[in-house]
C-alpha cells in the first residue's frame, strides 16, 4: 500500500509538471500580414504556425493541438472555423483555413482572431503575431479587383552579380508562381533582363515579388518588393528597374562614380593583441563580400591598415558594411557592422580609423606634418 501511495504522489507531481510543460510554447507567423489587400471575388487562405516542445518537433501533426479562427467584417458578419493541419515548418506545425468569400463581398475590412488550443490540458495560446509582428486580431483590407488585363513588365539588372543562368521573377501572385515556380526572364543586354507578365481582369492588384538567379535556383537575400497595380483601366505597367539584392544599379541606368575614391581602413588592436594577421571584411566585393577577408598591413605598433580603391565608373552609391577579424583572420569583432558610403560626395581619399570592438586603444597617430596622402602611400605600400 505504501508503494501505491508513493506512486500516486509521483503521478500527481508528474501531472502538475506536465500541465505546465504541456502548454503550447508559441504560435504565430500568420500569413498574410495584417493590412494586406484581399479581393472579394473568392476566399483567401490564412496560415498559422504552432510550436510545442516534444510534440511539433517530430514529423507529422503534433497530437492534441487545435487552432481556431474567428472572423468578423465591418458589416457585422461573423464566421468561425477550425484550421486544418498543412505540414511541418522546421519544428513548427503549420495550419491553414480560408476566409470565405461571403465575409468579403461588400465589406471593406475583415478581421481574424486566432487561438491555439492544447487539448491535453485545455490551455490556450492567444498572443499570435503575423510575420510582420502585428498582434492579432489581424485586420485585412478588401480592395477592388483589376477591371481589365494589365501587362506588367519586370526588369532586373544583375549589377555584375555572377549567374549561371537567366534570372526569374517570383512572387505572391499566381501569375508569377505563388512563391513556387518563377517566370524566366530574357536577357536584354549585358546584365539587364526583363519579362512581361499579364495579370488578368479580376486579379488582386496587390502583390509582392523578388528574383532568383542561376536558372531560377538561387534566391535574393533582400525583402519582398511590393506592387499595387492601378484599377482605373490602365492596361500596361512597366516597373522601375530593380537591382539584384538592391546592389547599386548598373547596366548604364544608375549613377556612376565620377572619379576613383580611395578608402583606407585602419584598426588598432594594441589593447587586445593578436596571434596573427588582421583582416578587413565586408559586404562589397572589394571587401571580399563577407568571404575570406582582405589582409591588412601593420603600419605601427598594433595598428593595421588596408587601402581599397573604388574605381571611376562603378555604380553608386556603394553602402559599405564592414568590420575586422584578428588572430590570422579567425576571430571576429563582436560589435555591429561599421558603415561608410562611397559616392560622388565622398572625398578622393578617406581614412577610417577604429579601435577593435570600439574599445580602448593607444595606437600612435601619424604626425600632422606626415599626413599627406602621398607620404602615407609611399610609407605603407
Amino acid at each position: 500500500m505504501k508503494k501505491l501511495i508513493t506512486l500516486a504522489v509521483i503521478a500527481l507531481a508528474m501531472l502538475a509538471a506536465g500541465q505546465s510543460l504541456a502548454a503550447i510554447g508559441w504560435a504565430g507567423n500568420v500569413w498574410p500580414n495584417a493590412g494586406s489587400l484581399q479581393v472579394p471575388t473568392g476566399p483567401f487562405s490564412v496560415y498559422v504556425q504552432v510550436w510545442k516542445g516534444g510534440v511539433t518537433d517530430a514529423a507529422g501533426q503534433g497530437a492534441d493541438i487545435s487552432v481556431q479562427m474567428d472572423v468578423t467584417n465591418n458589416l457585422g458578419g461573423t464566421y468561425s472555423t477550425t484550421l486544418s493541419f498543412l505540414g511541418d515548418v522546421g519544428a513548427n506545425d503549420e495550419y491553414t483555413a480560408q476566409v470565405p468569400q461571403s465575409m468579403l463581398a461588400g465589406a471593406s475590412t475583415v478581421t481574424c482572431d486566432f487561438t491555439a488550443l492544447d487539448l491535453t490540458d485545455g490551455s490556450s495560446f492567444t498572443a499570435i503575431n503575423d510575420q510582420a509582428g502585428h498582434a492579432d486580431p489581424l485586420t485585412y483590407n478588401v480592395t477592388n479587383v483589376l477591371p481589365n488585363n494589365v501587362d506588367v513588365t519586370f526588369k532586373v539588372c544583375m549589377s555584375g552579380e555572377p549567374t549561371s543562368g537567366a534570372p526569374c521573377v517570383i512572387g505572391s501572385a499566381a501569375q508569377i508562381g505563388s512563391w513556387g515556380t518563377g517566370v524566366n526572364m530574357t536577357q536584354v543586354s549585358g546584365d539587364l533582363y526583363n519579362v512581361t507578365v499579364t495579370f488578368p481582369a479580376g486579379s488582386n492588384p496587390a502583390f509582392e515579388y523578388k528574383y532568383k538567379k542561376d536558372g531560377c535556383n538561387s534566391w535574393e537575400g533582400v525583402g519582398n518588393r511590393s506592387v499595387l497595380l492601378p484599377t482605373d483601366g490602365t492596361t500596361a505597367v512597366t516597373l522601375g528597374t530593380d537591382s539584384w539584392n538592391n546592389l547599386p544599379l548598373g547596366c548604364g541606368i544608375g549613377q556612376l562614380l565620377d572619379s576613383a575614391k580611395t578608402v583606407c581602413f585602419q584598426v588598432c588592436v594594441d589593447a587586445v593583441g593578436t596571434t596573427g594577421g588582421v583582416c578587413l571584411i565586408g559586404n562589397a566585393p572589394q571587401l571580399s563580400a563577407w568571404g575570406a577577408g582582405v589582409p591588412m598591413t601593420a603600419i605601427g605598433a598594433g595598428l593595421y591598415q588596408a587601402c581599397i580603391v573604388f574605381p571611376a565608373g562603378m555604380p553608386i552609391p556603394q553602402n559599405l558594411e564592414y568590420k575586422f577579424k584578428k588572430d590570422d583572420c579567425a576571430t571576429w569583432e563582436s560589435v555591429g557592422n561599421r558603415t561608410f558610403t562611397v559616392d560622388n560626395a565622398a572625398a578622393a581619399e578617406t581614412n577610417l580609423t577604429s579601435n577593435w570592438d570600439n574599445g580602448p586603444g593607444t595606437c600612435l597617430v601619424v604626425p600632422a606634418e606626415s599626413e599627406t596622402w602621398g607620404g602615407l602611400k609611399s610609407m605603407f605600400r
